[in-house]
């Protein structure tokens, strides 16, 4: 499994301790690629723990970034005047949060916290004002053009006007419109200008002043922060999504300045790919993807990491929550939480693996370290049939299903299932999935062939001799199909018909149990002795 495959190579690259580190700008609602990042972090320090070694996981919030955009909910005239601040000092869309980054680094952390990710959190702006930067600051001033050169050697960008800091303006408080003019290196002060033309996303206020950069006084580039907090925080393994590990990208710079200015080797990279959300229903309100809180919306927490931790972390994950896929992607954790209980088999040397595979998949699908206890798990489609029968004892189906009593954890696990069920019928199952009970016999069943006929006839002798039970009219329909020599599309294509007007639905046996017992004979003996209109 490929998470337990780069613990060996990060074992074998360098030794513990291990700081395996992740961060985001939390400049508005966080797409589901930032969660693939911090779940793949996750559970890459969960691999690395459970081999014995000492592991810190961190995840940082970059709040001290300029906010140079704003999300279409928000009012542009009201953040207008916050343009090119640090988002630490815009003040939050909400009420009750310290600022615009605090507002949405808190959703974050619930977010990913829910899925079962526990990083040390930090803020970008405490390592800035605590001084914690203020080493690493010093050496991007002493050699700012040794960093511009090799920025510029790696990207093969010949802007002008490049330095490795930029100042907090005194004045505005902005952070993403000045420009360094020069540093005073006895004094301890750099020279800067406020400009108003710096930048398309905000004006600068003309300012021109000097000011100790240290303890929050300016903010590093990009490239050059990214190899400073490698640095700092003694960082050995960060993954980035693929528009970072691009030739010439940001990645590739920060490699190239922690080794030749911060002296520190690059931590062990983890390069993953996209996740692609589709189908509209799950587009955010921005235009740009799925936000990570609706994917918890759509799926419980164990399944979002599973589906992360399923997919091979160089391969996109494509995800539509429309047709079969919740279905599937519900049954494959199934079978993983089989493997992982030892109840799957293997016949070949493949399958074995695969098995195995998806037995630690299911592991570190689990929201804790603490694996759970093995379940009975009814199938998803299942759950999501009987919840649309009226009437019916959900519990006392999956208890005979099961053979035995459903324990607390069972009936637990069965309660998700349901919510999940409802949620997805409600919103993304196909038509094929959903059904409601005709009041008056559908017109479908005068259409029936005479085979059809004489087996909901006897169908109707059945139910009306012994009282229904699901798993024993589930097997005396298919004891019937096989008397009669009829087809599965015929037998369960006339019950459909009759009593839902359409040629699909839940599984028969526990659809006709849950149904009134003198209903189902009425209605099986009308659409036996009905016949095609005008014949």
């Amino acid at each position: 499994m490929w998470v337990d495959l780069v613990c060996e190579e990060i074992r074998a690259d360098r030794g513990a301790p291990y700081v395996v580190n992740d961060a985001w700008t939390p400049s508005g609602l966080v797409h589901v690629g930032s969660l693939r990042g911090v779940i793949l972090h996750d559970a890459i320090a969960r691999g690395l723990r459970e081999a014995g070694e000492p592991v810190r996981f961190l995840y940082g919030f970059d709040d001290y970034d300029p906010m140079d955009g704003l999300p279409q909910d928000l009012p542009k005239e009201i953040y207008a005047p916050h343009m090119g601040k640090p988002l630490c000092d815009v003040p939050s869309p909400v009420a009750g949060a310290a600022s615009f980054a605090a507002h949405y680094a808190s959703e974050f952390e619930q977010i990913f916290r829910a899925a079962g990710c526990a990083p040390e959190v930090y803020y970008g702006s405490v390592l800035y004002r605590s001084g914690r930067f203020n080493a690493a600051i010093r050496v991007a001033l002493e050699r700012a053009e040794e960093i511009v050169a090799i920025e510029r050697e790696i990207t093969g960008s010949k802007r002008a006007e490049r330095h490795p800091i930029q100042m907090l303006c005194e004045r505005c408080g902005r952070i993403g419109t000045t420009v360094v003019t020069a540093w005073d290196r006895d004094r301890g002060l750099v020279h800067y200008e406020c400009r108003p033309d710096k930048v398309t996303w905000a004006a600068g206020c003309g300012h021109a002043g000097a000011r100790s950069p240290f303890d929050g006084g300016c903010k590093m580039a990009y490239r050059t922060e990214w190899a400073a907090k490698w640095k700092i925080l003694g960082v050995s393994v960060e993954g980035a999504g693929k528009d970072h590990m691009t030739k010439g990208g940001t990645h590739d710079t920060a490699s190239a300045l922690a080794a030749r200015i911060f002296g520190v080797r690059v931590p062990f990279p983890i390069p993953y790919e996209w996740f692609l959300v589709g189908g509209k229903k799950m587009s955010s309100s921005a235009g740009r993807g799925l936000a990570a809180r609706d994917l918890l919306d759509v799926l419980r927490p164990e399944l979002v990491r599973f589906l992360i931790v399923r997919s091979y972390y160089r391969s996109a994950i494509n995800f539509d929550p429309g047709g079969e896929t919740i279905p599937r992607l519900y049954d494959e954790f199934d079978r993983a939480a089989a493997a992982f209980a030892g109840q799957l088999a293997a016949a070949t040397p493949g399958e074995a693996q695969d098995v195995a595979d998806l037995a630690r998949s299911f592991h570190y699908a689990s929201l804790t370290a603490a694996d759970p206890a093995p379940l009975h798990r009814p199938r998803f489609a299942k759950v999501a049939s009987l919840v649309q029968m009226p009437h019916i004892d959900l519990a006392a189906v999956i208890e005979a299903e099961k053979g035995t009593p459903l324990t607390a954890a069972e009936r637990a696990e069965l309660a998700a299932r349901v919510v999940d069920a409802k949620r997805w019928l409600d919103r993304f199952a196909p038509d094929s999935y959903k059904f409601s009970l005709q009041e008056t016999l559908p017109d479908g069943a005068r259409a029936f062939s005479d085979d059809q006929r004489t087996f909901v006839a006897r169908l109707a002798d059945l139910v009306e001799a012994d009282v229904p039970d699901g798993e024993r009219l589930h097997q005396s329909i298919h004891a019937l199909k096989t008397e009669m020599n009829l087809t599965p599309r015929d037998v369960f294509g006339a019950i459909y018909t009759a009593f839902l007007g359409k040629s699909s639905g839940p599984a028969a046996g526990w659809f006709l149990a849950a149904l009134d017992r003198a209903f189902v004979v009425r209605r099986l003996r009308e659409a036996a002795g009905a016949t095609i209109t005008g014949g």
